[in-house]
């Protein structure tokens, strides 16, 4: 064999013939440890990636109104990362108020109402303080609220048609009509006391979106009112209240706004009747959100200058 064809072995060192020099060796380590470093920074099982997968769960949770509870973000984000839940939350909190302009808030735990669930609430060892369960709120600056900026969607027609209204703004602006009635009627209304003011509404039957029944039971659904049921003498009393997403997504900060926007100037008196109507000044704030409201609702003012005058009867009997 030539000797040019002949391949040289190449004697492989061992670690007690390593060359390199204890500082070169301390550089090799401090390299490893930040390879490591990052690797827990961007790695699937990252505080950073898992934030951004809460992030993307609580939109898609707010797209169909499903509200976000804390099972479901230990099961479908976290895994086996379940102790991290702190730490994910609040960078997800962050990223969400940071890119979105918005937030997730706790809802708060449904009222309870009835005689039975007063009771089973007594008798309960357990009285939960936090719901576990959240929504996104919006907490974009005014100025970017406006109509200018936000105006309602529309739907293109097929065939180059006229666009269609948004059923999805007809929605809103329907559970946002009902929350205000029940708040500004002390916070509960009876069945027949609604039915009045939707046949008022010309919603007796049906609305933009659905019939009159199943948009409440849609309400429902998603957390915006509750129907209460109870049985007295034999009798069934059908009363509905604010739920827990209404409370928040709307409140009495937003029926407040409602109002004023309604009746503008032309009614004098209208911050002290809502401020009575609302309970502000028990709440000792205008911008309150939770809370129970008073008596006296704002809306006499419409019908008392209306249908009653032309009657003589109170619209409620």
């Amino acid at each position: 064999m030539p000797a040019s064809s002949r391949k040289r072995r190449v004697p492989i060192a061992d670690d007690d013939d390593d060359e390199s020099t204890p500082t070169q060796r301390r550089q090799t380590q401090v390299d490893d440890d930040e390879v490591d470093e990052a690797e827990q920074d961007h790695g699937s099982g990252s505080i950073a990636q898992l934030s951004k997968n809460l992030v993307r769960y609580a939109l898609s949770c707010e797209f169909s109104r499903t509200p976000i509870k804390r099972q479901d973000i230990a099961q479908k984000v976290l895994g086996s990362h379940s102790r991290a839940f702190k730490d994910v939350f609040a960078a997800a909190n962050t990223h969400l108020m940071d890119v979105f302009g918005m937030r997730m808030v706790e809802l708060p735990n449904r009222e309870k109402v009835t005689l039975r669930q007063k009771r089973a609430a007594a008798g309960s060892e357990s009285h939960a303080k936090n719901s576990n369960i959240w929504i996104l709120e919006n907490i974009l600056p005014e100025k970017y609220r406006s109509l200018s900026v936000m105006g309602p969607s529309m739907t293109p027609a097929p065939d180059d048609g006229p666009d269609l209204p948004d059923l999805e703004s007809a929605y809103i602006g329907l559970y946002s009509t009902v929350i205000s009635l029940l708040l500004l009627s002390g916070g509960t209304l009876s069945e027949g006391k609604l039915d009045r003011f939707m046949k008022r509404m010309n919603a007796a039957d049906t609305t933009p979106i659905a019939t009159t029944d199943k948009a409440l039971t849609r309400m429902a659904k998603d957390g915006y009112i509750v129907k209460v049921k109870e049985t007295q003498g034999g009798e069934e009393l059908v009363d509905y209240i604010v739920g827990p997403r209404g409370k928040v997504e709307v409140g009495k900060r937003g029926v407040a706004n409602f109002a004023r926007t309604v009746y503008g100037a032309n009614v004098e008196d209208l911050e002290e009747r809502l401020t009575r109507s609302l309970g502000l000044a028990e709440d000792g704030e205008a911008n309150d959100v939770d809370g129970e409201a008073a008596a006296a609702p704002v809306l006499n003012i419409e019908r008392r200058s209306g249908r009653q005058q032309r009657r003589g009867q109170d619209p409620d009997d």
